[in-house]
């Protein structure tokens, strides 16, 4: 199944298969792109690898295959985020319906769509179940943002890197969030956090009624700060990507921008600006009151 990749993603599909000719899976994979659904899709396709080593049957696997194309397979289970976030209960439920043996085939495989927002009762619950991993079970996660991924999750993990997939990344980083907008607004909604965002890093605390004003007249509704808060932690993960590697993996046309940001910044500071974003994200999906959230958001970021 990982040959029709082997041009697209050759370093990554000549480990995968490697692995799967000299039986030396690992209990724990995280796959790494900016492209989830396509990593999805590979996902399925290493798994009917994985499965087809339990000698089945030609007809049965064929079988097993359909199914999963139509996510109908019950013995490959998906997580994806309920809203914001990865929330514990999920996990629960998963822990409870992988604790049988596999019935069809040789093992039982999970795949966590988006790990990165595993939040950290949710990762705590899910810690376990990667540090003391069944024989029979096969954990698959899946993320568009290495960065945001928690390092107790990665340090347990095969982190295999895929090559950039999306040819407009900007238009698929706003649909990420399952809103259908306008390029009018998108580009409206781009310029005006970029606004935010310099004018706390370049002023501070001293442009918090300017910014306030600007987020309330701007960011109306749940959705709207929702769009915020993804272009700035895509604006701050490219950021270090500048810093670390002279790359930038999203906001190409704003390199300008990403100078500023990177010469008021180190590697540290950056990082931590990401986990407020992230941590004012989370608590947006747990329906906080906006404007609180607006200037914990503003207050925050100008005290790194």
């Amino acid at each position: 199944m990982l040959e029709k990749y082997m041009e697209e993603q050759n370093l990554v599909t000549t480990v995968l298969q490697k692995s799967l000719k000299n039986d030396k899976l690992v209990q724990a994979y995280l796959f790494s792109s900016d492209d989830i659904d396509y990593i999805y899709k590979y996902a399925k396709d290493f798994s009917k690898d994985i499965i087809g080593l339990s000698g089945l049957p030609s007809e049965t696997l064929e079988n097993i295959y359909k199914r999963i194309d139509k996510d109908e397979y019950t013995e490959l289970k998906v997580v994806e985020p309920d809203g914001n976030t990865i929330k514990k209960s999920q996990l629960i439920e998963l822990q409870n319906s992988v604790s049988t043996k596999p019935v069809e085939a040789n093992k039982i495989i999970y795949i966590i769509k988006n790990c990165e927002k595993l939040n950290s009762s949710s990762a705590n619950c899910i810690l376990k179940f990667l540090e003391e991993p069944e024989d029979d079970i096969i954990a698959i996660l899946l993320t568009d943002n290495i960065n945001m991924v928690l390092p107790t999750i990665k340090s347990r993990c095969q982190i295999l890197n895929f090559k950039n997939n999306n040819s407009n990344k900007m238009t698929n980083i706003l649909f990420f969030v399952g809103l259908d907008i306008t390029d009018e607004d998108k580009e409206k909604f781009i310029h005006n956090s970029i606004d935010f965002l310099m004018n706390i890093e370049k002023y501070k605390i001293n442009t918090m009624i300017k910014v306030k004003k600007l987020a309330y007249d701007v960011y109306k509704t749940s959705d709207d700060f929702l769009i915020l808060c993804n272009i700035l932690l895509y604006m701050y993960d490219d950021c270090i990507h500048y810093k670390v590697k002279d790359e930038i993996n999203y906001m190409n046309d704003y390199k300008e921008v990403i100078d500023e940001i990177c010469s008021l910044n180190d590697i540290e500071s950056l990082g931590k600006k990401i986990k407020i974003v992230e941590n004012v994200k989370n608590e947006l999906g747990l329906n906080a009151n906006m404007k609180l959230l607006f200037d914990k958001l503003i207050i925050e970021l100008s005290e790194v």
